[in-house]
């Protein structure tokens, strides 16, 4: 099967769309990569640049003459440009879409996030068979009116329903803590299900491209995303134990990611 995945591309650091063609490409796929933006680094390293791919729209459309898809994953959009071309080619899709806001973690908006870049997300929804935020992304789309220290499960469906209610048809919500442990969300139009993990205590980045990229290969597949997520987090859990922590900036290692290996 094949994926067409639009994401930023960072030449240092395993995350964004290194992570997702590595871990699409593990469990079976066809993966075709467009970079909607194109960093030095991740944001975390100090003074990372970043430009715009060149001829975006051209790439695309030569890419779609070649390969026809089952699915397509959205990542990180910032630029009008982009965020068009991509809703033009959703609105005759008929394959499964993927989508994962890139817009801020912990409580706080990425530096670069803008309220135009969080409307294209928002306009987005509607096509999306599943869309994966973590839970300030989560807030940010929704505009709830609590603020991220305050927020309890409660809030957490409410906030799924009115995803739901934006279009999308199946939600998860990942990096909600309490007890120590790690709560994340499923909620579709019959269900809600919590899943529950002790949290491993060490920050390591590309983990939500990781997770947001075995969802999409479940979904593509045909699984029933409610069956996958339990397996994704454990799958997760044992690659994070095994990688070898340093001092500062952890990334991801991208190997072993295969699901039912």
């Amino acid at each position: 099967m094949k994926i067409l995945v639009f994401n930023d591309y960072c030449v240092v650091g395993n995350m964004a769309l290194k992570a997702n063609i590595s871990i699409l490409s593990q469990n079976g796929y066809e993966v075709f990569g467009v970079p909607t933006k194109i960093f030095s680094s991740n944001m975390s390293y100090k003074d990372y640049i970043s430009f715009y791919m060149p001829n975006f729209s051209e790439i695309v459309q030569k890419t779609l003459e070649i390969k026809e898809v089952d699915a397509i994953y959205i990542g990180f959009i910032d630029n009008e440009e982009v965020f068009v071309i991509i809703r033009e080619i959703l609105k005759n899709f008929k394959g499964k879409v993927i989508l994962d806001p890139i817009l801020g973690d912990n409580g706080v908006k990425y530096s670069g996030t803008t309220a135009k870049q969080i409307d294209f997300y928002r306009e987005l929804l509607k096509f999306a068979d599943v869309v994966t935020p973590n839970l300030t992304e989560a807030i940010l789309l929704t505009e709830y009116n609590k603020t991220f220290s305050e927020i309890k499960r409660e809030d957490i469906e409410k906030i799924a329903k009115k995803l739901s209610e934006m279009g999308t048809k199946q939600i998860i919500i990942k990096s909600f803590e309490k007890n120590n442990k790690l709560n994340t969300l499923y909620s579709c139009k019959n269900s809600i299900k919590w899943f529950e993990n002790k949290k491993i205590d060490i920050k390591i980045c590309g983990t939500g491209d990781v997770f947001s990229s075995l969802v999409a290969s479940e979904l593509t597949k045909g699984e029933k995303l409610e069956n996958s997520i339990d397996k994704i987090q454990k799958l997760l859990a044992e690659n994070i134990k095994k990688q070898e922590k340093q001092d500062g900036l952890n990334e991801i290692q991208l190997e072993n990611f295969r699901i039912g290996e």
